[in-house]
């Protein structure tokens, strides 16, 4: 079989390395480090589009699995219960066959099940989600292994998301052996949190993904590409890095169309670079853009285009003017923008873009990708 590729920008898919997000990850290592029960065991991860969120699910599963514990992932929807239960029973079964083949001491009928993990009849029938996941949970517990839930693209008055939340509350206080990583937009996330029988999960640990530093995506550009069997001068490597102003899947988009556009051996140039700026852009565009703006009244779009003639953060009062809105109407305008994730306000008073190139986007209708210093 061929080796993955190195750079994978489809959505979904777990890249070659998590660059940038080690705080994210030593938070997901003490979710499975902790005691059974403290707040560190549910963890909620909010970003924009292409910010990361399935990829870090996707390494929590790959560590919930080295840590000892049964993972199951998925997303929300009707079968999200199902999915749970009967994902934990497929992939239980085999984690404890594993551990001790063959599996001893689950015998035919015990605590409802008529094998391995698999409900008897009457249980099936008779219990409803939360019993069925704390039979799970004890029978695991029995093999000394922990059950880990990571829910992707979380949504709001979900009577599921209800159920599971209302669940794994319970459980926990219980002492199971138990983890729950959910991940949503921001704005999704934030409408979950306000929901009455979901308050506590305000309590869980956050992660927010944002923007990551040039330094750690021209470190990684570099031992990419050498491992791609292509060269790069330290200039190019430098406007490369300082083009995906931070965001780690247009750091994919550009580093996947370097190498596609050349062979092994060959050297990334410039003209290079032009070509798979050019590529990334209308990819970022189709992908992220539109998908982010779709959802946006006019009036939140019109907040943004004000916002974008800007260099760097915006100041509200400039804002404010350039709408002919009142204080009240742009600060909810501004609140509702920060709660979707588009917008953040790094200082009182000013409001910047999660990704800056939106604004070359709103002002042209295409994101203009800018090059590193002294060219």
């Amino acid at each position: 079989m061929a080796e993955p590729p190195i750079f994978r920008p489809s959505f979904g898919n777990k890249p070659d390395n998590l660059v940038g997000r080690e705080t994210a990850l030593n938070t997901l290592a003490q979710c499975f480090d902790s005691y059974p029960g403290m707040r560190e065991r549910a963890v909620l991860i909010t970003g924009q589009r292409g910010m990361g969120k399935t990829a870090l699910l996707l390494e929590a599963s790959d560590l919930a699995d080295s840590k000892g514990f049964v993972a199951v992932r998925t997303t929300c929807g009707a079968a999200l219960l199902n999915n749970i239960l009967d994902g934990l029973q497929h992939t239980g079964s085999q984690m404890i066959a594993r551990k001790n083949p063959p599996i001893k001491g689950f015998s035919a009928g015990a605590l409802g099940f008529s094998f391995g993990l698999t409900f008897t009849d009457e249980a099936r029938q008779s219990y409803g989600f939360k019993t069925k996941l704390g039979m799970i949970c004890e029978r695991l517990e029995e093999k000394y292994l922990g059950v880990a839930i990571l829910v992707d693209e979380v949504r709001p008055n979900s009577e599921a998301m209800r159920q599971l939340a209302t669940a794994y509350q319970e459980l926990a206080g219980d002492g199971r052996n138990i983890a729950l990583i959910m991940a949503g937009l921001p704005s999704v996330v934030s409408a979950l949190l306000e929901e009455e029988t979901l308050t506590f999960l305000n309590r869980a640990t956050k992660v927010r993904l944002g923007s990551i530093s040039e330094s750690s995506v021209r470190q990684y550009y570099s031992s990419a590409f050498s491992r791609s069997q292509r060269s790069i001068a330290v200039k190019t490597l430098r406007d490369a890095a300082a083009a995906t102003e931070g965001f780690p899947y247009m750091l994919q988009l550009i580093g996947y169309y370097l190498v596609s556009l050349t062979s092994e051996g060959d050297q990334i140039t410039s003209e290079t670079l032009d070509e798979a700026l050019i590529l990334a852009r209308a990819d970022l565009d189709e992908n992220v853009f539109l998908p982010m703006l779709r959802p946006l009244s006019q009036t939140d779009v019109a907040f943004l285009e004000a916002m974008a003639h800007d260099k760097g953060a915006s100041r509200i009062a400039d804002i404010q003017r350039r709408l002919g809105m009142s204080q009240g109407s742009v600060q909810s305008y501004r609140k509702r923008l920060i709660e979707a994730g588009v917008i953040i306000s790094p200082r009182r008073g000013e409001v910047c873009f999660v990704v800056p190139m939106l604004a070359d986007y709103l002002v042209t209708g295409v994101s203009h990708v800018p090059r590193g210093r002294g060219r």
